[in-house]
């Protein structure tokens, strides 16, 4: 086999469905989604594997990549209210970025493994051998710790306890995530209430406007409601 990007992420695709089947995947997709009779919640979770070409090897990982609606909206509105607020920010924005909605979490096998204390070294792949023992540990990892985390997302109140425990997921975009969430699991109010606690004097200029957007526009909005 010739290996390239291409061909170990097809090889990578191939072979998960194979060994794992209806009991992680969707079986009528070519790309990793996560199917379970189990999944209580509408996030959509696809497996997408990195391949990384350096020194004549291939830095290979696999991470989960997590879609919600309902925070693409909310984000997508507050995006154009913080175009409107700072408008220097549209100048960093590609026309991809305008496009696609931004996604709620991605996180990588290895930190999932680490326990997002640290991840594992980087997973090398020169030939069939070493992508053999790559597709192995893909497979021990979603029969294992990784597929045990990724199953507390299955349900509203689990998926919270992980934001709780975890305050690195979803990056810049955590309190628009958390509070999509917490909304979800609590409603509204309580979600207004966590937001409304927030100081954010001094935050960096993002970080600060997705707490203003949620207190001025969301919350102010649903207090005004009758």
């Amino acid at each position: 086999m010739m290996l390239d990007a291409k061909t170990i992420r097809a090889t990578v695709a191939e072979e998960l469905r194979s060994r794992l089947g209806a009991r992680w995947f969707k079986p009528d997709s070519a790309k990793l989604v996560v199917a379970s009779a189990d999944n209580l919640t509408d996030f959509s979770i696809e497996l997408d594997c990195y391949t990384d070409r350096r020194y004549g090897q291939y830095d290979c990982s696999i991470a989960a990549v997590f879609k919600w609606k309902k925070f693409s909206k909310l984000w997508k509105d507050f995006d154009a209210w913080y175009e409107v607020k700072d408008p220097s920010s549209a100048q960093f924005k590609t026309q991809s970025d305008r496009k696609s909605s931004r996604l709620f979490l991605r996180v990588g096998f290895d930190a999932i493994d680490g326990g997002f204390i640290g991840g594992r070294d980087p997973f090398w792949v020169a030939n069939e051998g070493d992508l053999d023992a790559f597709m192995a540990q893909c497979v021990t990892d979603l029969e294992g710790k990784v597929g045990t985390w990724i199953r507390r997302w299955f349900t509203w109140a689990s998926a919270l306890d992980v934001m709780d425990g975890n305050g690195q997921l979803c990056g810049s975009w955590r309190d628009t995530a958390y509070f999509c969430l917490l909304e979800q699991v609590r409603g509204r109010e309580a979600a207004c209430r966590w937001v409304g606690e927030i100081d954010a004097t001094g935050w960096p200029g993002l970080l600060a406007a997705q707490v203003q957007y949620l207190q001025s526009q969301v919350c102010d909005e649903a207090a005004a409601q009758p």
